[in-house]
Order: structure tokens, then C-alpha cells, then sequence
């Protein structure tokens, strides 16, 4: 199965991406490292899923009228604020994978791991999008 590199997603190749926000206390930051090492080697190897994970690097306000996003998810100053992006090729690359992630017996212990990590009491926020094709 061939899968999306990062020079092809920074191209713009792929037209489906999940994202997921959350809050990680700074004291499981090397715990999560390596939970979500383990997930991106699985669905990036056998997948074919592009998978990257970002931690929020500011916590000020770039400019009047806009909100820093650890506000809107009430970060507090023991915690860090994760993205995590999982791209595909299409929607129909998207369905595969997660029907290969429901059947796969590793994702149910990773994911129970990735909840006892988070910060107690939160969500994980997730969003799934398609690509806008802009008139060139």
C-alpha cells in the first residue's frame, strides 16, 4: 500500500485529514511520546496513514480578536496541548483504514493507554476534514 509522505503532504496530496486536540500533564509528556511513536509506526508501516503530532509551543494570543487555542480548551500550566493529524489519500483510503483499525487488536490497549494519559476529565477534540480545492 503506498502512503502519503510529508513532502507530499506539505504538496497538498491527499484530500482527508483527522484531527485530534488534547491536553497531556506535563509529567506523562514521555509516556505520550512513545504511546503515540507506537500508534504512527502502525497506521504509517501498515496503514499507509501520514502521522504527525505537534505540541503547542505558545500560550499568548497572536493579535487582538483571536484566542490562543489552550484557552479554548482550558489548559492549565501543568499541561501541554497536543495536535495530532492523520492524513489520507480520499475518503475511500480514510474507510479502509479504520475499518483495519477497529479490527486491529493492538488499537483498543493503545487507545486505553492514550485516555489514561490525557489530562483526568477531558476529551480528546476531533475533527475530520476534506480538502477545499481552491480555484488556481
Amino acid at each position: 500500500m503506498s502512503r502519503l509522505s510529508t513532502t507530499e503532504i506539505a504538496q497538498g496530496i491527499g484530500s482527508e485529514v483527522d484531527h485530534f486536540v488534547y491536553r497531556v500533564p506535563k509529567e506523562n509528556h514521555d509516556a505520550m511520546m512513545q504511546l503515540d511513536k507506537k500508534f504512527g509506526d502502525i497506521i504509517t508501516k501498515e496503514f499507509g496513514v501520514a502521522h504527525l503530532v505537534f505540541q503547542l509551543g505558545s500560550i499568548e494570543a497572536p493579535m487582538e480578536g483571536m484566542s490562543n487555542i489552550a484557552k479554548i480548551v482550558s489548559a492549565a500550566r501543568d499541561e501541554e496541548v497536543w495536535l495530532e493529524l492523520l492524513f489520507y489519500r480520499d475518503r475511500k483510503h480514510k474507510e479502509e483504514v479504520g475499518a483495519k483499525m477497529r479490527n486491529d487488536e493492538r488499537m483498543g490497549p493503545l487507545w486505553q493507554r492514550s485516555v489514561a494519559l490525557v489530562s483526568p476529565g477531558t476529551d480528546f477534540i476531533m475533527g475530520e476534514f476534506s480538502r477545499i480545492k481552491m480555484d488556481e
